[in-house]
């Protein structure tokens, strides 16, 4: 009975003894704790501030170079084609040329219309001169006849005057003579005698200042002066329709002739324009007419390589930052590993909304484009809005805000010690430090804590002592 009592006893004492040692082998752990911290030091340097957008390149100066219409209408059908897609252009470059036949044959009949036009204006111009003259000469010669008879009319009272006195004095001369010759009238010689001569002289004295008198009494009517300031005042009319002549028909004369010129210079531009050539250095794009064709359209199109672009969209928050002018680089989702330059030509003063969203237009010059670069291709930009150069710098990360306040954490030798700082410009990179901090300075950029868990134990013993099932 003691002896089973004690065989049993020992085994509970063996099992409790397994089963403790599996415990403290399985539960036994080893938890390390370790921190890793990461620091740098506070240098200066350049720091940028950007902005990044999306877009599309293209070519502003790409143009659809078509014949006149002018041109088309005397002569359409394609007679030469210079160039094809994909050549390089240079200015005046010729193209494509139209048949010129009958534009040859306009200009030759606009000169020969010019021509008869030069001569009738000449003939014109001529005859109206002459008629002007002719009645400026009327003029003077009417007038010079109406001076006379001005001043003759105005000696009319005088003459008058002097033919009445006269008058008088031959009728005394007469009335003597007449009184002598009665003395001696019962003569039978008294024709002989001198009383009888001075009657018959006396009386022919008389009767021709009586004659002068009535002339001079008869000019007294103004008949002559009349007359003489009709005939002016119809010269001067005369004149005045030879300068009216003289302006107007050959105003009508230089506008067939100016009419005449302008068809000869349509022409010749007709014939000009029948070779398209191209406005600017660039590449051929498209040939949509070939020899024979009637070109009724666009001809060929020309895009300017040299001078690209890329339209982005800047959202509202961003647009404020964007100045003409600032730099940019872009890279291409074609052409990897390739960087290049742009600058802002153009921002947009108004804003587009899509989905409640607000952005801006600003387009951008790609400052050193290269044969590589097509248009259409998805570009990438990033424009540099701000730049602080030779300032304090440190990693965005080292920065952490408590209230109102950015603290970084500064290491010594001692210690680490959180100091406020006073930050300028940032980007997703650096931070810039106005106050707070030296150069040199060693700040903790980042630190994390790493617990790290252990477990050793021996196998145990399936089914004793909590160890695992077989």
């Amino acid at each position: 009975m003691k002896r089973k009592l004690f065989l049993l006893l020992g085994m509970v004492l063996i099992a409790l003894a397994i089963g403790g040692v599996y415990y403290w082998q399985t539960q036994k752990a080893t938890t390390t704790t370790t921190a890793a911290v990461q620091t740098t030091t506070v240098k200066r340097g350049s720091l940028a501030a950007t902005v990044s957008a999306a877009g599309n390149v293209s070519a502003p100066n790409q143009v659809a170079a078509a014949f006149e219409s002018s041109t088309l209408e005397t002569s359409g059908r394609v007679a030469k084609v210079n160039v094809k897609v994909g050549d390089t252009v240079k200015k005046g470059q010729t193209l494509m040329e139209v048949d010129t036949t009958k534009l040859n044959l306009a200009l030759k009949t606009a000169q020969s219309s010019l021509a008869s036009a030069q001569v009738s204006y000449d003939q014109t111009k001529s005859d109206l001169q002459f008629a002007l003259r002719t009645a400026q000469a009327n003029v003077d010669s009417t007038k010079a006849s109406l001076t006379a008879a001005k001043a003759n009319n105005a000696q009319n009272p005088n003459s008058l005057v002097v033919a009445k006195a006269n008058l008088d004095t031959a009728t005394v001369s007469v009335k003597k003579a007449q009184a002598d010759y009665d003395t001696v009238a019962w003569r039978g010689d008294v024709g002989m005698t001198s009383q009888a001569a001075s009657l018959q002289s006396a009386t022919i004295t008389y009767q021709s200042a009586l004659a002068s008198y009535k002339i001079a009494a008869a000019k007294i009517n103004d008949s002559e002066l009349i007359a003489a300031q009709a005939t002016y005042s119809n010269t001067l009319v005369t004149l005045e329709q030879a300068q009216k002549n003289l302006e107007t028909k050959l105003a009508s004369a230089q506008a067939t002739l100016d009419n005449a010129k302008l068809d000869v210079e349509q022409a010749q531009r007709n014939l000009d324009n029948a070779k398209l050539v191209a406005p600017y250095d660039g590449v051929v794009s498209a040939v949509n007419y070939g020899v024979g064709d009637n070109a009724s359209g666009t001809a060929v199109t020309i895009v300017d390589l040299a001078l690209l672009q890329v339209k982005v969209t800047v959202a509202e928050v961003d647009i404020a930052k964007i100045k003409l002018g600032q730099t940019a680089t872009m890279v291409l989702d074609a052409l990897t590993g390739k960087t290049y330059n742009a600058k802002v030509i153009a921002i947009s003063p108004v804003g587009s909304i899509t989905s409640g969203v607000v952005n801006y237009a600003v387009t951008l010059e790609i400052t050193n484009a290269d044969g590589a670069i097509k248009p259409g291709m998805t570009a990438n930009m990033t424009i540099e809005v701000e730049r602080r150069d030779n300032v304090l710098l440190i990693p965005t990360r080292a920065i952490r805000t408590q209230g109102n306040q950015k603290l970084v954490s500064v290491q010594t030798k001692e210690q680490t010690v959180a100091k406020p700082v006073t930050v300028g410009l940032s980007n997703d990179s650096f931070v810039e430090v106005i106050s707070g901090l030296s150069e040199g300075d060693t700040v903790v950029i980042n630190q994390t804590t790493t617990k790290t868990t252990s477990a050793s134990g021996g196998m145990g013993i399936p089914g004793v002592g909590g160890g695992p099932p077989p």
